[in-house]
């Protein structure tokens, strides 16, 4: 249950929020501290997934699956049930260390693009996912899905394990509808909504 009387602030590492043609686009930065290879290794093998994501069986090629298997801790919002907790993708696109696209939700018309681009001693790392209209109500869920998995992402990186906070997910979730409907009254759906 979300704190009410503490609620948590959005910062440097809040998404982003767009309307396209056909429906929205969700974007995240990061600066991690790893390589783009070990940041690969992360986004695209069974080992890295499941440190920050999903237990996952993927062919990190065009064309290939990339089944996903949320292993959250069991709770009234996300029961531990298949047609919950699995989804069915594809690979769209994997140029290594620097682009992998895939569906993402087990919807053909939900697309999640990552970049990488080396930087320093480190990877920036950008996030596009492709919201179909469809998914409008769910915008505030995917919006607090990523934040709350890309916190581990750094982590994940080093083959480090990010928990699950359902807490934690709840209170970003708040934030974040917080913000959309503070969007929707304005008309406001640029780039720069989710202002630090």
């Amino acid at each position: 249950m979300t704190d009410v009387m503490n609620p948590i602030r959005l910062g440097p590492d809040a998404g982003d929020l767009r309307r396209v043609e056909g429906g929205w686009e969700l974007r995240f930065e990061r600066r991690l501290r790893h390589s783009p290879e070990r940041v690969w290794r992360a986004l695209t093998t069974p080992e890295g997934l499941a440190c920050w994501l999903a237990e996952a069986k993927i062919e990190a090629e065009p064309g290939g699956r990339m089944d996903l298997h949320f292993r959250q801790p069991d709770h009234d919002f996300m029961p531990d049930v298949p047609e919950r907790r699995i989804q069915a993708n594809e690979v769209l696109e994997a140029r290594p260390f620097e682009r992998f696209q895939h569906t993402f939700g087990g919807n053909p018309d939900s697309v999640v693009t990552w970049t990488l681009t080396p930087d320093g001693d480190g990877t920036h790392l950008t996030l596009v996912h492709r919201v179909p209209e469809s998914w409008a109500d769910a915008r505030k869920n995917v919006l607090s899905g990523w934040h709350h998995h890309m916190e581990g992402l750094d982590d994940a990186c080093g083959l480090v394990r990010h928990a699950w906070d359902w807490d934690r997910w709840f209170a970003l979730r708040d934030a974040y509808a917080e913000r959309i409907g503070a969007a929707a009254a304005s008309g406001d759906y640029s780039n720069d909504w989710t202002t630090r």
